[in-house]
């Protein structure tokens, strides 16, 4: 009787484990997170058959007067710089649009003279020297637009640019009245990826900042010295970091073709 009831004891305590285990187990799974990653898929942060167009601009002016700096000592340069970037793109769906953009960027530098010292022993001086550069870009851009939370004034995009592009350059100083320089031809192509937020702060006008984040770029650059040496230069890489060089401010237009974006 009491192996029997021993028995009937193991039996039991096996059933009711095979019974338990997955109810506990069940009760021991964590809890899925979810994100919110796709959940409003149809939401219309800007509908389709909107043309959107835009500009940035930047300048800068500097001037630097008996300036020193690290090893530099006496430096003294003047220059200024200059972009616009006007683009203009048509919402082919809902938040996606298509479209292009050119890109016009100079600047000028005139270095009056400059000492560097390396040590006591060795130090040189430099001056009269003068770079100008100008280049042209044209680029197609796709942009998706995703909305913070239900907003309809808050907003991320991320914009894929295929851009191509020409520029010139020159470096060049006058000794004795003479002319000595270097004249460059610059080719370059790039397909980069480029984040930013906008901001509506109307019905149709927003406020946009973007930031470089990777590309792919080749970058030819054939030079001509003294209009007598030829050489040439070949980049070609990728970069996946932030470019703070890469910054834009702009503001942006939104017309409405077909319909209205909401309040």
């Amino acid at each position: 009787m009491l192996k029997m009831n021993f028995f009937k004891t193991i039996v039991v305590s096996v059933a009711l484990m095979a019974f338990s285990t997955p109810a506990m187990l069940a009760e021991e799974e964590p809890e899925r997170f979810d994100r919110g990653l796709g959940r409003n898929k149809s939401f219309v942060f800007v509908p389709k058959g909107t043309v959107m167009a835009g500009m940035s601009v930047s300048y800068a002016n500097y001037d630097f007067d008996n300036y020193k700096f690290l090893i530099v000592d006496g430096m003294t340069v003047s220059g200024s710089s200059f972009g616009i970037a006007p683009h203009v793109s048509y919402f082919v769906k809902n938040n996606l649009s298509l479209g292009a953009r050119f890109d016009y960027d100079t600047y000028s530098i005139g270095m009056g003279g400059a000492s560097i010292d390396l040590s006591d022993d060795l130090a040189f001086d430099i001056g009269d020297g003068n770079i100008i550069d100008r280049s042209y870009l044209a680029s197609l851009t796709m942009r998706n637009y995703f909305p913070i939370s239900d907003s309809k004034r808050f907003g991320f995009f991320t914009e894929v640019r295929l851009t191509g592009g020409y520029g010139q350059g020159k470096n060049y100083k006058v000794v004795d009245g003479n002319k000595y320089g270097t004249y460059q031809d610059m080719m370059q192509f790039e397909l980069g990826f480029i984040p930013g937020i906008v901001f509506f702060v109307t019905n149709e006008t927003a406020f946009e900042i973007s930031v470089g984040v990777l590309g792919f770029d080749y970058k030819r650059v054939r030079q001509y010295t003294n209009q007598v040496y030829e050489g040439t230069f070949e980049k070609s890489g990728a970069n996946f970091k932030i470019n703070i060089l890469n910054i834009d401010f702009g503001i942006t237009f939104y017309i409405p073709t077909n319909t209205g974006r909401g309040k």
